[in-house]
């Protein structure tokens, strides 16, 4: 079968390999065939040379597919099942992390798509411990985007709590950032305002609105401050959530929350160090809430957040390719031209 791989250490360096379809390697091991593949900002991070991986390795770690093989002790699947898998393969489960449930930062953990071959291909290798069911009325492509709206159901619903009645600030009109604002709208947000730059003009505030945003502000037209305390009487947002990973964003979070407000930290800066306003913090005594990856409990939440929510998640997939193309894909993604695509095995397509 065909994969797309990062075969080596370094800048590019990425190709399309033949790879054996992988065995069953424990005895709680299933083989899933891929339906759809999401790729995430990590993929591209790792086309720069910009996150972990351990070549040669094959991308993708956001998926759906159909169990077609099972372990000996694989008990609450049968072959045929629709499933997702969080993508937390290897953790130790012995740590205090995994024994606390926090498994998704153990130490030992090698996700698919970096530290295990991942889901750009036609069939990966799961542990059954890591699978949900895809509920009936959710499609192998909506059922794709289960791992990042998990992210984003994981840090507003779980980790900040967005209350009925919150003004809540997505600074980053990313994938990410615009599922956050879909979030926290049917948390019951009054109202969620996107901020991003030009490239958000292309097509993702338009998404943004139509997932819940109430209002988008570019940041080359219009200072945001300004906007949300006019929005807000001058209260400012109960809510910010930084999405960028930019230094610029990560310090306008802290003008943009309200006294005794909530700065949930999303975006990944990629730096050693960014500089913070920590006084401001101080004066306004906030909670500022540090992320990472998904729960266990934020798997099953997203799904029936996606399996009932009012928006039309479809409008959010802007590219279905298969692997072959992926040059293309990648770039326009990165220019802002897309939102979230998706690889389609051939043979389902």
């Amino acid at each position: 079968m065909k994969a797309l791989q990062k075969v080596a250490y370094g800048e590019g360096l990425i190709e399309i390999r033949e790879v054996p379809v992988p065995e069953l390697q424990d005895e709680d091991d299933v083989l899933i065939e891929i339906k759809a593949a999401g790729i995430c900002g990590t993929d591209i991070h790792i086309l720069h040379d910009k996150f972990t991986y351990y070549p040669p390795v094959t991308l993708g770690h956001e998926f759906s597919g159909e169990i077609i093989k099972l372990g000996k002790k694989v008990n609450n699947f049968k072959i045929g099942d629709r499933v997702v898998a969080e993508p937390h393969s290897e953790a130790c489960m012995v740590c205090d992390l995994c024994r606390q449930g926090y498994w998704q930062i153990c130490p030992e953990k090698r996700s698919p798509g970096w530290g295990r071959d991942g889901a750009f291909t036609d069939y990966i290798r799961m542990p059954a411990k890591l699978l949900h069911k895809i509920p009936e009325n959710i499609s192998y492509e909506i059922a794709a985007l289960t791992e990042p709206t998990a992210i984003a159901t994981n840090y507003i619903v779980e980790r900040v709590n967005v209350m009925a009645g919150d003004t809540v600030t997505v600074i980053g009109a990313g994938p990410i950032g615009i599922l956050c604002g879909m979030i926290a709208k049917e948390c019951g947000a009054s109202k969620v305002i996107m901020i991003g730059r030009d490239s958000a003009e292309i097509i993702r505030f338009k998404i943004a609105l139509e997932m819940g945003s109430d209002r988008t502000i570019n940041i080359i037209d219009e200072n945001p401050k300004e906007v949300l305390a006019m929005m807000t009487n001058n209260k400012m947002s109960d809510v910010v959530i930084e999405a960028s990973g930019t230094e610029q964003g990560i310090q306008s979070a802290f003008e943009l929350v309200k006294v005794c407000g909530k700065i949930c930290a999303v975006g990944i800066t990629g730096k050693d160090f960014v500089g913070i306003p920590w006084d401001v913090g101080q004066k306004k005594m906030l909670d500022v809430f540090f992320n990472l990856s998904s729960s266990y409990t934020s798997w099953d939440r997203a799904l029936a957040i996606m399996g009932n929510t009012r928006f039309e998640m479809e409008r959010i997939i802007t590219h279905r390719e298969s692997i072959e193309n992926w040059k293309r894909v990648f770039a326009d993604l990165q220019s802002g031209n897309g939102i979230k695509a998706l690889f389609i095995p051939q043979k389902n397509s």
